[in-house]
């Protein structure tokens, strides 16, 4: 078959994995997540679809769940509503595998390539949800929306702190209104709940697996603010 009409029959696919990996590069901040993410977009389109109407159809479902939790990242959005690592690990393959499977019947076809994929992804999802929660009962402490911190400041990481409570990440952030900037910053990441002092603001994450993070700011000048956070 020509190139160009393999193309052209393909192109809602093209167009399907062009968009999701768009997605999953700008949440790539959280790489475990952007992976899960864009996996079953692939795993669809790649090694499953075979109709083009059950194949675009199942492929645009696909594409929503993957906009539900990547999209939020990409805008630095948060909130109960989005869902958490852990969830991302357990319930998105689960889910994405049922609707693949819905797929499968509605074209009377199957992808077994595809089929050991999204198999994979369930495995590897239970595995990745397992280390996470390892890693969070030990206090390792991610991104967590905080870092990089908003641009226009000259943003530096220190030496993480560890103890019994876990690890706390610190950063100094130079620039004009460096201390109302980065509270306007994590403001508008969710940082809103009551933290342990009022110098210390908290968000949670999860729809149901919800875990708090919080986080603090420490003015050291009038351009330079420390700011540490910690789950």
């Amino acid at each position: 078959m020509p190139l160009q009409e393999r193309l052209s029959r393909n192109l809602w696919r093209v167009l399907l994995i062009a968009v999701t990996v768009a997605m999953a590069a700008f949440a790539w901040h959280d790489p475990v997540v952007a992976v899960f993410g864009a996996a079953p977009v692939l795993v669809w389109c790649l090694g499953m679809a075979r109709t083009e109407q059950a194949g675009l159809v199942y492929g645009v479902i696909l594409v929503a769940l993957a906009a539900w939790i990547l999209l939020p990242r990409d805008l630095g959005l948060s909130g109960n509503w989005v869902p958490s690592v852990f969830e991302v690990c357990l319930f998105l393959p689960v889910v994405s595998a049922l609707i693949c499977a819905l797929g499968l019947r509605a074209q009377r076809s199957g992808g077994c390539a595809g089929a050991v994929g999204l198999a994979a992804l369930i495995v590897v999802g239970f595995l990745m949800a397992g280390s996470t929660v390892l890693d969070y009962a030990e206090g390792y402490t991610r991104n967590e929306g905080v870092w990089p911190g908003p641009s226009g400041l000259r943003v530096v990481e220190r030496e993480a702190g560890c103890g019994s409570g876990g690890c706390t990440r610190t950063m100094e952030a130079t620039g004009d209104r460096a201390a109302e900037r980065m509270r306007d910053y994590l403001d508008s990441r969710g940082f809103t709940a009551p933290g342990y002092n009022k110098e210390w603001t908290c968000r949670i994450d999860g729809l149901l697996l919800e875990y708090k993070v919080c986080a603090g700011i420490k003015e050291i000048s009038p351009t330079t603010v420390q700011v540490s956070w910690l789950i």
